[in-house]
């Protein structure tokens, strides 16, 4: 993960921000499987480095506090309503949702009526930008 963005969440980090679960690479795994698809290595490193959470009100999905899967039950959901399979879900912004393209690992916005956005080249990339916007917005 990015030496930027782990300075600018420990700089900004408020007491319940992130779950901090200790994310395995088994329960990476299951994900993996039950999604059926290979997820992206900063997406994994934020997994495992944070769990779920954001800062200054960005929540990206990821594994809670008991263990739940966020992403991975947001994403099934979804896919209930068209989501493609090569889509994880991470953020749910109402109308839309951010995913990850595990078949590119670029970034995208996708809304119920199937249109998809390619928002950012990778996870990184996106987190920063997002944390960004969340600071300057507080």
């Amino acid at each position: 993960m990015n030496t930027c963005i782990i300075e600018t969440i420990k700089k900004y980090e408020e007491p319940g921000d992130f779950t901090h679960y200790a994310v395995t690479d088994e329960i990476l795994t299951t994900a993996e499987t039950v999604l059926n698809v290979k997820l992206p290595e900063q997406y994994i490193s934020f997994l495992k480095m944070f769990g779920h959470g954001g800062i200054c009100g960005l929540e990206v999905m990821g594994v809670g506090l008991t263990g739940r899967m966020i992403f991975v039950d947001t994403t099934l959901d979804y896919r209930d309503e068209g989501l493609p399979d090569n889509l994880v879900a991470i953020e749910n912004v109402d109308e839309w949702l951010t995913c990850i393209d595990c078949n590119t690992g670029k970034i995208v916005s996708w809304d119920f009526s199937g249109y998809i956005k390619e928002d950012y080249m990778c996870f990184d990339d996106y987190l920063m930008d997002q944390m960004n916007s969340a600071i300057e917005n507080m």
